[in-house]
């Protein structure tokens, strides 16, 4: 089976997929039970009754990549699996190598003639939307080690940390990743100023964590998530943001800790949604397209579609 790494996709094409949401498509299928806590985690296993619908979700993605001939990243779903939950959900501390085995296996099952790079996802401790309950940069180095260490020794190509509200909880994953020298990439959540949610500017965000001499291996680069293409198109010079190469989308451009909570999805239109994402991904180079909050299939279909930058 060939390996692929995020840095050579990046040099060999102008446009990569990244998933779209995973928990809200299968939140929609009747008689799917999510984990209250690890959500949708447990149905990596084949003994688990709704095994097959998240089989489904991740295999819808795969053949848009397919039809429109791209590579896509999709992410094992490792982001609520630290130690703590494992604990308290009593499932079996080998759960996060488990998650990555079955999305390789998935992929050669699906046997697919494009790239697909294997993520796993590392979450924050806290809140994702509340930047005061971040971890600082060493408790985070602490708190994280146990999972990225079984995660490194996995079959992932990729860590991707995910929603992080805070620089300081991103810096100590990136310190751990560096030790570990493994490919990482970070990502944040943004408000609609377009900065992180502690405030920090993102080409801040960015020089703070690449300029550090404990972080030898620096991230493959840096995404955002959880946001709006529209929150960064107004607050920055395309120039500012070089080491930015993946945005995963809220299909809604309201602001994230509004759309917190919300038991029914909220999405703008598909067409506004995805011209946003094309002036983004023309504008600013960022090449790793796909969808968080509020998107589907439907949405990674429209991200496929998009002319590519030369």
């Amino acid at each position: 089976m060939s390996h692929f790494t995020i840095s050579e996709l990046l040099k060999r094409y102008p446009k990569i997929l990244a998933e779209c949401a995973v928990y809200e498509p299968l939140s929609r299928i009747s008689g799917v039970n999510l984990h209250p806590t690890l959500f949708t985690s447990p149905l990596i296993y084949k003994n688990h009754p709704n095994h097959d619908d998240l089989k489904g979700v991740y295999e819808s993605y795969l053949r848009i990549a397919e039809k429109y001939g791209l590579p896509i990243l999709l992410t094992a779903p490792t982001w609520r699996l630290d130690h703590e939950r494992i604990g308290d959900a009593g499932v079996s501390r080998g759960i996060n190598s488990d998650a990555v085995d079955f999305m390789v296996s998935l992929k050669e099952e699906f046997s697919p003639t494009v790239p697909v790079v294997v993520g796993a996802l590392v979450g924050p401790r806290n809140d994702c939307y509340r930047a005061d309950l971040a971890l600082s940069s060493d408790e985070s180095y602490r708190f994280h080690s146990a999972q990225l260490n079984e995660l490194v020794n996995s079959k992932a190509d990729l860590i991707l940390a995910q929603t992080m509200p805070a620089v300081s909880e991103a810096h100590g994953i990136a310190r751990l990743c560096s030790e570990l020298d493994h490919p990482y990439v970070l990502s944040f959540c943004t408000g609609v100023d377009g900065r992180v949610l502690d405030g920090k500017a993102l080409n801040e965000a960015f020089c703070e964590i690449d300029e550090d001499e404990n972080v030898v291996r620096r991230p493959e680069g840096y995404f955002v998530n959880c946001t709006h293409p529209n929150f960064h198109l107004g607050s920055y010079d395309p120039g500012q943001l070089g080491r930015l190469i993946g945005i995963q989308a809220n299909g809604s451009s309201k602001d994230v800790c509004d759309l917190d909570g919300k038991s029914e999805t909220v999405a703008d239109d598909l067409k506004s949604w995805s011209e946003a994402m094309g002036l983004f991904h023309r504008d600013y180079d960022v090449k790793v397209l796909g969808g968080c909050c509020g998107t589907s299939a439907q949405h990674l279909e429209a991200l496929a579609d998009l002319p590519s930058i030369v």
